[in-house]
């Protein structure tokens, strides 16, 4: 008998829907239709059409409830932001604080990042792409669900121009070394801004979460990664 799983892509994230709120719901109905995007896998996101020029496109992996995004995307209207989260409370968090602070700069999918990274994106079309504190899978029969392996930076290598900036953070300790392991194996690809093996500084542009500021006061490290397309 075939495993039903042997065939089924390994998942980075567990799919835990949540309640929404009210205002979530309505955010769903009223606001999705004018930030989100209704991608078709096996079609390639015109991101001059989504955001209605040419402008610089970043890219933030798993945005959570959308805080940072949304930061981001006030500091920098010249910028465009795409965002890519699959639970359904954090999108709906991300597009309230959209409407709050009369951002039109920032587009949403609800979708799995890897497969929007593979087939949804066209060569050298991104400026940049975050990944902040992404699951870290702690337990060692889970690693293989971290979601930046070699794989993932060479699809990631694929969608950044020339001189993109590829921006990782995370709390855990470990999965830091791990992935700052990845991006060294791929010094073909990308040059580390911080020198062979290191860490960068936290930059001054990448806002502080509250979930970060908590740590801060328990005594959490932060490790930045800050690497550029060669």
């Amino acid at each position: 008998m075939t495993d039903p799983d042997h065939h089924r892509p390994i998942r980075s994230y567990v799919l835990r829907e949540g309640r929404l709120t009210r205002g979530q719901e309505r955010a769903f109905g009223e606001l999705w239709p004018r930030f989100g995007v209704d991608w078709a896998p096996g079609t390639v996101l015109d991101l001059p059409i989504l955001f209605g020029d040419a402008r610089p496109v970043v890219l933030e992996i798993g945005f959570g409830n959308g805080e940072t995004l949304a930061e981001l995307a006030a500091r920098h209207p010249e910028r465009g932001y795409l965002g890519i989260e699959v639970h359904r409370p954090g999108v709906g968090h991300l597009l309230l604080q959209l409407e709050k602070r009369a951002l039109t700069n920032v587009r949403v999918l609800r979708h799995d990042a890897i497969e929007v990274l593979t087939h949804g994106l066209a060569p050298a079309s991104l400026a940049g792409v975050y990944l902040f504190f992404p699951d870290p899978w702690p337990k060692t029969r889970h690693h293989k669900r971290r979601i930046l392996s070699a794989d993932v930076v060479r699809l990631i290598a694929r969608v950044l121009r020339p001189g993109g900036l590829f921006h990782a953070a995370t709390d855990w300790g470990p999965y830091a070394a791990q992935m700052l392991a990845v991006l060294g194996d791929a010094a073909d690809l990308f040059e580390n801004a911080a020198g062979p093996g290191a860490y960068a500084p936290r930059p001054e542009d990448r806002p502080l979460t509250r979930f970060e500021r908590r740590g801060q006061r328990l005594g959490h490290e932060v490790w930045d990664l800050v690497f550029h397309r060669r």
